[in-house]
């Protein structure tokens, strides 16, 4: 169903209510179950109701959303169940380039079984997201719990609020913040993440590198702007707390009161990996990370750090990495550099506390 220029409506959901796509109607690639086009002024009002699609047929295409939202602004969605979609249980984007959808809350979702996301931030500001659950996304690539992925520089990732959501049991990463089409020329972003669950994300048969989050940026012109994980909690992971070919140039990441405990289970990947982001040209240096009393609890043998430059040495400095954590592990060395000499580094100054176990 697609609406366009709706305004000032209510969608009640009686108690009980299931909505379900029918079978074989969804045949272009994307046709969503709910598409709002310049809508304003929206509440759906789901009671703890269902929004469900026939994941199983769709086996072309990676669009067919159960909800989207193109360019609508005041638009509330709670207490509603969203699953087994083509595509994003929640799509948030824009209606051309350099719009986007403005003042958005999502409250008290569960996203369950999607194709490709939870939840896709392509443009939004001012969107507010608590109380909600993404988990077991899996059928095509990111296959996310979240994924903020702008499409291009235009797009707009300003004030996204994510605050005591659950990110389980996808794919991929609980967490993708994908920023590679965003440049210096864009707004500048604002995201944070606050008391947030993240757990067992990524399979072991992704192509992909395995990390619970993925920080990225563009490896040229990178847009600046923050980002806060404050107070979440990363728990019962085969992988690593975060992978990132981010520039130290781009956004600024802090972790703030964080706990990353029993991670890096399979013994292949460190809590912290690093990657230079050109193996060919030389590009701006790796970093621009703040810990804040950060614990971080793991028992294989793996180092706490892995930085990777390239053979060519692409990667002249690793910079601005900074603040205090607690490690509680293994006896074995905190950082390990390949292909680069840490000897190039500049304001990387990390108080680590380590607790043998």
């Amino acid at each position: 169903m697609v609406l366009r220029q709706l305004r000032n409506k209510v969608i009640f959901l009686e108690p009980g209510t299931e909505v379900y796509a029918q079978k074989g109607a969804f045949q272009k690639t994307n046709n969503a179950l709910f598409s709002f086009i310049n809508c304003e002024n929206i509440q759906i009002i789901g009671n703890n109701g269902l929004f469900c699609m026939n994941k199983e047929e769709y086996v072309d295409g990676e669009w067919r959303h159960a909800i989207s939202l193109r360019a609508c602004k005041n638009f509330k969605i709670q207490d509603l169940k969203i699953k087994d979609s083509g595509g994003d249980g929640v799509y948030i984007a824009g209606w051309g380039k350099g719009s986007y959808s403005e003042d958005i809350i999502i409250n008290n979702i569960s996203s369950v079984n999607n194709k490709r996301q939870g939840l896709s931030i392509i443009s939004g500001k001012n969107i507010t997201i608590t109380n909600s659950t993404f988990s077991n996304t899996k059928g095509t690539l990111p296959g996310a719990g979240i994924d903020i992925e702008p499409n291009n520089e235009m797009d707009v990732i300003s004030n996204i609020r994510v605050e005591n959501c659950i990110f389980k049991d996808n794919y991929h990463s609980g967490i993708m913040i994908a920023l590679g089409r965003l440049t210096s020329n864009s707004e500048p972003i604002t995201i944070l993440f606050k008391d947030s669950f993240l757990s067992n994300n990524h399979t072991i048969d992704h192509p992909k590198t395995a990390a619970e989050i993925i920080i990225g940026s563009n490896m040229d012109d990178p847009v600046k702007g923050e980002v806060v994980f404050e107070s979440c909690t990363i728990e019962n992971s085969k992988w690593g707390l975060f992978y990132s070919r981010k520039r130290a140039d781009a956004y600024s990441v802090s972790f703030i009161n964080c706990v990353a405990k029993n991670i890096c289970k399979a013994g292949t990947w460190p809590p912290i990996y690093l990657e230079v982001p050109n193996y060919k040209k030389p590009t701006g240096p790796l970093g621009g990370y703040t810990f804040n009393n950060m614990l971080i609890e793991y028992s294989s043998k793996v180092p706490f750090m892995v930085v990777r430059g390239s053979r060519l040495g692409t990667l002249k400095h690793v910079k601005n990495i900074v603040g205090d954590i607690t490690i509680l592990g293994p006896e074995v060395k905190d950082f390990n550099y390949i292909n680069y000499d840490p000897a190039q580094n500049e304001g990387v100054n990390l108080e680590i506390t380590r607790k043998f176990q």
